[in-house]
């Protein structure tokens, strides 16, 4: 993360629990990180100060006017599927290209398939709907009609060279999840908004959680899968910043790796930072190889569905450093 002359006061929960033991939790107080650069004039200048024109590069901006989605193919437990068509107010042309990879949808059944069938376990449509700002909107609607295993769900994969440059990430788009979410999830359950994983199985992943209450509340960790069960290495709830349920809302990612305390994963939803956590983050070696840009995955009993819209893929801040771009609120 680049230094830009800004003042950071950051509140997290760390947990070390397992899901049947969400009480044992801290609370870390990580103070203020302050960029020490005045007496570094030419780096200043060089690097230019916090404002909402530094330099972050639009990578991918679409909605779903005038798309539509391919037919499944290469079918096993899962089949492929793609969005085709360009843009026709941005431009910009399904799948996007991120750092020289492109991306589809894996319709993952988890159980045997073929183009017929898949629909009856899980479903994607682009569906004329009242959207974000109650206008009528083309979105993204997906949906788990059936569990075939207990790994049955429907990511939007990007999929990145492994040999290309990989660096920050910002990822935003509107969301709007079903309305009967927490009955079909039920107490201490689960639902997986958004992720990333590494060539090493190294996963990044933010749930909507349950607790035994059936209340819902965020939570964001990185863990390892590559030997079995997870391992996490670390973890932050947040049980402040409202789940919207039934409701569009916008949802911000963005992220940068590294071994060193410089790392950072900030989330925000309607312009209410929900994560901003500063320290290691997943800086080994191995490269991102599936970025879940949407994704339907989760406890409970089916079926589950979203509708989503507006989606933008930046290689930094767009609207400023650590700046929601919904409310334009300044990170504290």
């Amino acid at each position: 993360m680049s230094s830009r002359g800004a003042v950071w006061s950051i509140e997290v929960e760390c947990f070390g629990h397992s899901r049947e033991d969400d009480e044992m939790l801290c609370l870390r107080k990580n103070g203020s990180i302050r960029d020490i650069i005045l007496s570094f004039g030419l780096l200043f200048l060089f690097l230019g100060s916090t404002s909402s024109t530094y330099g972050a590069e639009l990578l991918f901006k679409s909605s779903f006017a005038g798309l539509q989605l391919g037919k499944p193919y290469g079918c096993a437990t899962s089949c492929w599927q793609d969005i085709e068509g360009s843009d026709p107010a941005t431009g910009y042309t399904w799948a996007p290209q991120i750092w020289q990879g492109g991306g589809r949808f894996q319709l993952l059944a988890d159980t045997p398939v073929t183009p017929e069938t898949v629909g009856a376990y899980v479903f994607n449509e682009i569906q004329s709907v009242s959207g974000p700002r109650n206008q009528q909107t083309a979105a993204l609607y997906s949906e788990i009609r059936e569990r075939g295993g207990g790994a049955t769900q429907i990511p939007y994969l990007l999929m990145p060279s492994t040999t290309a440059a990989q660096a920050n990430l910002y990822v935003s788009y509107w969301i709007k999840l079903q309305p009967d979410l927490l009955a079909r999830l039920g107490p201490n359950s689960w639902r997986a908004l958004f992720e990333w994983k590494t060539t090493e199985q190294h996963r990044f992943i933010t749930y909507i959680y349950t607790d035994r209450l059936n209340k819902p509340y965020w939570f964001l960790k990185t863990d390892d899968l590559s030997s079995g069960a997870a391992k996490t290495f670390w973890g932050a709830a947040n049980r402040t910043v409202l789940v919207p349920i039934g409701e569009w809302f916008k949802f911000e990612v963005f992220w940068h790796r590294s071994a060193q305390d410089d790392g950072r994963a900030w989330q925000a939803v309607n312009g209410q930072v929900v994560f901003d956590h500063f320290g290691p983050l997943l800086g080994g070696n191995d490269p991102i190889d599936r970025i879940m840009l949407t994704q339907v995955y989760a406890g409970g009993t089916p079926p589950k569905y979203q509708w989503v819209d507006d989606i933008e893929i930046w290689d930094g801040f767009p609207c400023g450093d650590g700046v929601p771009c919904e409310a334009r609120a300044t990170v504290h």
